[in-house]
């Protein structure tokens, strides 16, 4: 019986950790797409893909930088 609820507390913790690396890839995915939505408003053509690349390299190292309009918010 102890080896059955061992494998019970298992179970349950690998799906509780799921369905928490669900929830937080799907607030990295509706905060990247906030702000590429925010990007795209207000720059259009080949700036839009510059100002792309320098979110990207002002956020690898966890910055957290915003575009200039969410940080007037």
């Amino acid at each position: 019986m102890r080896a059955n609820s061992a494998e019970t507390i298992r179970v349950v913790s690998q799906a509780i950790a799921i369905v928490c690396l669900i929830f937080l890839l799907g607030m990295i995915a509706h905060k990247g797409h906030a702000d590429i939505s925010l990007l795209a408003e207000q720059h259009s053509g080949r700036q839009f893909w510059v100002e792309v690349g320098r979110y990207l390299i002002n956020n690898l190292a966890g910055g957290g930088s915003a575009p200039a309009a969410l940080k007037d918010r």
